[in-house]
Order: structure tokens, then sequence, then C-alpha cells
């Protein structure tokens, strides 16, 4: 199969919304060195015009196009893979990188799922999550991406946790961080809804963006405990209140919420 590399010339803190707008397009990855955002996209799925208007909100356009083969992009971007250290608890590295100090040391391997740690809403969703009693609770992590949150959940004992992902590499690359962090009462699954779900929550984190959290949280509403938890990112802090009120109507009552760069986190309760 092969790839569309585009290259993008931008600092290290814009490189990080970039990476996440673009996997709104429908990127499959990205890697960052040395001031040169790379992102990957499938060759069939490419659209020049729909990344060019993109890039121009940040009055920015492209270094370079060029064609890549999976193998080639995959390696790359394993090679420019660092370490994420997420809060003062938790740290996500690839299996190459030396185990730290922190509570949560989380391997997850750099494929092309998203995830891995380092952009803003997974560092906000990680921490807090982390802050959470999960013990002997039942955990939904909607957009799992690379299962970092999922694997959170289960080091904090939960007794039950759901991944769910839409994407098939990601489905695949969670299955496998679940099993290089032996991971315990993790199940994976690829959907894009939770209607047909039987089962209710007592956490729900979903970490995806803006317009499907908005039109998933009925949804989640439906399957959380009274007393649950539901942990949103993947909105801008401008979208607060848009927020606020759709989950106000829905019966939460907000109790948390922090921004960085410009993203936001929220907590609700369930009454």
């Amino acid at each position: 199969m092969s790839y569309k590399a585009v290259h993008i010339i931008c600092d290290q803190d814009l490189e990080e919304t970039i990476s996440f707008l673009l996997q709104e397009l429908g990127y499959e990855g990205t890697s960052y060195e040395k001031g040169t955002l790379i992102a990957y996209c499938k060759a069939t799925e490419y659209n020049d015009d729909a990344m060019r208007d993109l890039l121009a909100n940040f009055e920015i356009t492209p270094e370079q196009v060029s064609d890549e083969a999976n193998d080639n992009w995959n390696a790359m971007w394993e090679e420019n893979f660092k370490e994420a250290i997420i809060g003062e608890h938790i740290q996500a590295r690839a299996p190459f990188h030396p185990i730290s100090r922190h509570k949560h040391s989380i391997i997850i391997t750099p494929k092309m799922a998203f995830g891995t740690g380092h952009h803003e809403t997974t560092r906000l969703s990680g921490i807090s999550l982390e802050k959470l009693d999960c013990k002997d609770k039942t955990v939904l992590d909607m957009g799992c991406g690379s299962g970092l949150l999922a694997i959170l959940a289960s080091q904090k004992e939960a007794k039950r946790v759901l991944a769910i992902d839409y994407d098939a590499n990601c489905v695949e690359n969670t299955q496998e961080n679940i099993q290089l962090n032996k991971a315990v009462n993790v199940e994976v699954i690829q959907a894009d809804s939770i209607r047909h779900l039987t089962e209710k929550f007592d956490i729900i984190v979903s970490n995806i963006v803006k317009n499907i959290n908005l039109r998933l949280l009925p949804e989640f509403v439906a399957k959380l405990n009274p007393g649950g938890y539901i942990i949103l990112c993947g909105f801008l802090d401008e979208d607060l209140t848009e927020q606020y009120n759709v989950a106000l109507a829905h019966g939460l009552k907000l109790i948390e919420q922090h921004v960085d760069n410009h993203w936001l986190q929220t907590q609700y309760l369930l009454d």
C-alpha cells in the first residue's frame, strides 16, 4: 500500500495541533524532527485541496508532498518516536525506551494509531483519568487510538475496560499494546457507536473530535451509571459553552475543566 507524505515546516507547539487536525482528514500518523512535521495519508484517501485549506488557516503551505511505501514511513516514525511524560504519574514509552520511576509506565508501540500521549488531548485525558478511582469500576475508552487510556484504567484496577475505535489500525495497535503491558480485563472492539451495548459504565473517557463527541453524548449518558463520570477531550477552549449547554441538557454536572494550548478537557458527573 502506498502513502502520501506531506512535509510541513512548523514549530513544535503548532505541530501537535496540526497533527490532530490532520487526523480528522484521515491521516494515519505523523513524525516530527528538527522543525519538520511529516504527515502520512493513504494515497487512495489523499485530498490535496483539503490538506492545503487546513494549512492555510495557519498561513502554511506544504514544503513537499512525496510518495512513500508503508514500511518506509512506519520506520521513520519509529525512529523519531519519543517517550511522553503525562502529568506527574504516567510515562508512555516505546519498548526501546528505559522504564521510569513513574507510577504508571505504559508501553506504546509506535504504529499507525494516534493516541501515543504526545498530544494535549491525550495528556489531559490521561491526567484526568489517573485522578479518578478506577478500582472495581467499569470503564469505557471511546476512540482508544493506541489503547493508552484503556491500559491506564487496567493498571488502576478497573474490573472491566472496554476500548472502542472505528479504525481497524487502532484496534490492532490497542490489542498489541494490551499484550505488551499484560493489561487485564480489557476488551477491544471496532465500532463508531455504543448504541448496541447492553452494559453500563462507571467512567467514560472520550478523546475524539468535537462533532462526534457531541453526537455520541446522549449515548454516553444512556450508558453511564448514576454517580458516574464522563471525561471529554477533542474540543477547543472556545467550544466550552456549546459543550456545556449540551451536557447540561442531558443531566450532567460540570466538575472539572482544564485547557492546554487551547485544547479543552472537561469532566462531568451524572447525579
